[in-house]
């Protein structure tokens, strides 16, 4: 009894017409609140697209909106650095459990983590593909995390936490891959206090072993149908970069089966004449044809 008594209380709360009358109310009400945070949220990066715009003339290409991109990001970031160092739970859950990307905006308080997600928010506004990538440096993974942008002939590497892009002989950005080759060329590039653990030793996109079973088993099936060459490329993140939008459609999940079965749950109590009756096509047709000639108008009316 012990161990299914938690189950048979959950299953006697659904059996309850009040208990999911509150759910519904709750999961509205938490769909509302995260749909009006992602709508703030896409605000605040539209604002950012229309001072990158700004910027933009006529003789800009594709590589250098992204590096003019890249600039207003670390010029918006760099300065609250020093002010929000400290411990993260000061800003209480909306910087704990949901942490959107205007958290990272807001605060850095991710390092690089911040400036890559912000960079690859903003990029998401112009339609590039984006992802981030997971440097390796003195032997572990996400040691450093930048950017990579498509922007039509290939990726191109962006690290929005040093401003630092790489520029190739024929003067085109460079990509991780050139980087990784010829780093005592592009180590020239780089900033003063750059940290020269990062001299692009190994990237990877995907922790896909973070969650044991689960990640490879995915990682697998994926392989199958996309090949492995897209899969070790794919940069899982990207997907979850506007954190309010994700629990929006996570709720709307969960209230779709919850309104169902609240609609069902009423239905059994104002037109069935007993609990027990199935709840079926022929019943619901049955009972709602007959239930109007029971109602207290038909009664005076007799």
């Amino acid at each position: 009894m012990g161990f299914w008594y938690p189950f048979l209380l959950v299953k006697k709360a659904f059996r309850n017409l009040y208990f999911l009358m509150f759910l519904n109310g709750f999961l509205l009400a938490s769909m509302f609140y995260f749909h009006m945070q992602s709508s703030y949220e896409n605000g605040l990066f539209s604002y950012i697209k229309t001072s990158i715009d700004a910027r933009i003339d006529s003789d800009d290409t594709p590589d250098s909106i992204v590096v003019k991109a890249m600039d207003v990001c670390h010029s918006l970031m760099v300065a609250r650095a020093s002010t929000f160092e400290g411990p993260v739970d000061k800003l209480g859950p909306l910087s704990t459990i949901f942490h959107s990307t205007a958290i990272d905006l807001m605060t850095t308080q991710g390092a690089c983590g911040s400036y890559s997600q912000v960079l690859a928010r903003i990029l998401g506004t112009y339609h590039y593909p984006i992802r981030i990538a997971q440097m390796k440096a003195q032997g572990i993974y996400g040691a450093h995390n930048i950017d990579e942008v498509n922007t039509g002939k290939g990726w191109v590497v962006l690290d929005p936490t040093y401003n630092l892009c790489f520029t190739r002989p024929d003067h085109k950005l460079a990509s991780f891959a050139d980087v990784q080759h010829d780093w005592n060329y592009y180590s020239k590039q780089v900033p003063p206090g750059y940290n020269y653990d990062y001299h692009y030793e190994d990237v990877r996109y995907t922790n896909w072993t973070k969650v044991p079973v689960l990640f490879p088993a995915i990682k697998g099936l994926l392989s199958i149908f996309i090949g492995s060459e897209r899969v070790n490329g794919f940069s899982v993140r990207t997907l979850f970069m506007n954190t309010y939008q994700v629990y929006f459609y996570l709720m709307l999940l969960l209230f779709i089966p919850v309104f169902l079965m609240t609609s069902k749950k009423i239905i059994k109590v104002k037109l069935f004449p007993s609990p027990e009756i199935p709840f079926t096509i022929k019943n619901l047709i049955k009972y709602g044809r007959s239930k109007p000639n029971n109602s207290p108008l038909n009664v005076q009316k007799m």
